[in-house]
């Protein structure tokens, strides 16, 4: 679970790992029917050998590993070995069972649209009240435990979609709860292993909700809710005792490294083996990725991560007795926001409402020669510099598209046109008696200084002022860590532009009302939900 979609240039992943290749992604075609396209995986992992270790890297830090608030990338890596959910995606971009036994779909009955639209939706959209609940029913797999040996069934999704979520003391659900307030109806066998839900509306992302895992109803009732931010699942003493569902379980952890053991009460569904691995630790260097690529190539580590396409070079030359490095299309880029709350300058300028400013921005950006900048000597990528993330099997439904044309006149006539203009003479555009500079805020990464200091001087030549501003302790904080003017806090919406990468799931469903409807603006109102960090609100999206 990360940040979804949004826009600007590719850039191809490169990882390091030691004695090891990259298998390339699969790239799903195009299939003859709907079933086929969703479900109709091949998937078979192939056996393991059991024992050992491996060291995982990233120069990020984690900062909590309960996986309904988290927002960075790093937190991510973690959870991903310690959680389960009832269905995952698989390296063909099929949904297929994890913790089910299979996947309701319409085709073999296990999801039934309603003849008629249901009278009472307390919680349906305004213009949704013509359109149809749906019935599904789920299954799970039988003898299923939690780390700590307690059982696992379908109670702790009931508890999860529905008692915990919806609490009105859960704030910051990085989600929120679209879908999960639409489920009218949960009703759990006796046995645990089979439920019938009902939506009283159509939702889209379905499949998505349960993408997620579920969490243990008999550790979360005993904290409080409006505490579980920060005490369920902590980056520190404690995390040892979180019970979790997936083939790894936490031994320690802290902000420099968190240690995983084989959770024994684990089993694959597909080989019905245990976790392979005795053990796995990551490792995190604060924002400090040279030492990170230092401890790989001095072997230290087996896994680098977090790595884009301009840190090849300082891998290429690792001691293949140590490891190899490798350029892999990734389904991450990078990507320049503009924050459109209107709320004053540093809080979402007001100039950036107009989507003529946003062009005219745009237009100011020679994205080649940005590229070349940010990594010198790097190898331009094949695709245009702006082309939608690889391989844009979801994402991208337009054909033909081409990159914005660097054109700086172009974008003076459009500032010009929009009532922005230097008055004073000092070079900076003003409307209104408001300066039209902008804080710009990042990790401070050293490509990210490269490219803000690259835009500062391109925006400078068309009368714009932008503020390079490193904030790496609250950028990526979510809406329960970061106060309500922490500046450069994506979820407070206290910057008006941003660069960061954005990691795409897997998961076709997973996070599209998120990223981009007006609910899921995190606000005071809604309890920090969402991930509409740009503050997108178009009745046309």
């Amino acid at each position: 679970m990360s940040p979804g979609t949004r826009r600007t240039f590719a850039l191809a992943a490169t990882l390091a790992l030691a004695g090891s290749a990259i298998a390339a992604p699969i790239v799903a075609q195009d299939a003859p029917n709907v079933d086929d396209l969703m479900f109709g995986s091949t998937y078979a992992p192939e056996t393991g050998t059991p024992g050992g270790s491996i060291v995982i890297a990233d120069w990020q830090i984690p900062d909590q590993l309960n996986p309904y608030y988290v927002s960075a990338f790093v937190n991510t890596q973690v959870f991903a070995a310690t959680n389960d959910q009832l269905w995952d995606v698989s390296a063909d971009f099929k949904y297929i069972p994890e913790l089910a036994v299979s996947i309701p779909t319409i085709s073999n009955g296990g999801v039934r649209i309603d003849a008629e639209p249901t009278e009472v939706c307390e919680n349906r959209r305004e213009g949704y009240e013509d359109i149809p609940g749906f019935e599904m029913d789920i299954n799970i797999r039988p003898g299923l435990k939690w780390s700590d040996g307690e059982t696992l069934d379908l109670n702790d999704y009931k508890y999860t979609m529905v008692d915990w979520m919806l609490d009105p003391d859960n704030v910051g659900l990085y989600g929120g709860t679209d879908g999960y307030n639409l489920i009218d109806r949960f009703e759990v066998s006796e046995d645990g292993l089979t439920a019938t839900l009902h939506f009283c509306t159509g939702f889209t992302g379905y499949y998505g909700l349960f993408s997620a895992p579920p969490l243990p109803e008999h550790y979360m009732t005993t904290i409080p809710v409006a505490d579980a931010a920060q005490l369920s699942y902590p980056v520190g003493p404690g995390l040892e005792n979180a019970p979790v569902s997936g083939p790894f379980k936490y031994a320690s952890a802290s902000p420099s490294a968190i240690e995983l053991v084989r959770n024994e009460n684990w089993v694959s569904p597909w080989t019905g083996d245990p976790a392979y691995l005795d053990r796995v630790v990551y490792r995190f260097f604060d924002g400090a990725k040279d030492a990170m690529i230092a401890a790989f190539l001095a072997g230290e580590i087996d896994l680098a991560t977090d790595l884009l396409q301009g840190d090849y070079s300082a891998i290429a030359g690792v001691d293949p007795s140590i490891g190899v490095a490798a350029i892999k299309p990734a389904w991450e880029y990078e990507h320049f926001d503009f924050n459109q709350a209107g709320n004053g300058p540093g809080m979402g300028h007001p100039a950036l409402t107009d989507p003529n400013v946003r062009m005219a921005l745009a237009h100011a950006i020679d994205k080649t020669e940005l590229y070349e900048t940010v990594y010198p000597g790097t190898p331009m990528p094949e695709d245009e510099p702006c082309s939608p993330v690889p391989p844009g099997l979801y994402y991208r439904t337009t054909e033909g598209l081409t990159c914005i044309e660097f054109d700086p006149a172009k974008a003076v006539e459009m500032l010009d046109a929009s009532g922005w203009v230097d008055t004073d003479g000092d070079g900076i555009r003003d409307k209104d008696g408001v300066k039209l500079s902008l804080l710009h805020c990042h990790t401070g990464a050293g490509f990210r200084v490269a490219a803000g200091d690259y835009l500062a001087s391109k925006f400078r030549d068309i009368g714009v002022e932008l503020i390079n501003t490193a904030s790496p302790e609250t950028v990526f904080a979510g809406w329960n860590e970061a106060p309500p003017d922490a500046q450069c806090s994506l979820t407070r919406g206290n910057y008006d532009t941003a660069e960061f990468a954005w990691v795409n799931s897997f998961n076709l469903f997973g996070n599209s009302y998120t990223v981009y409807h007006s609910t899921f603006i995190p606000s005071e109102e809604n309890g920090g939900a969402g991930a509409n960090f740009v503050r997108l609100n178009d009745p046309r999206m």
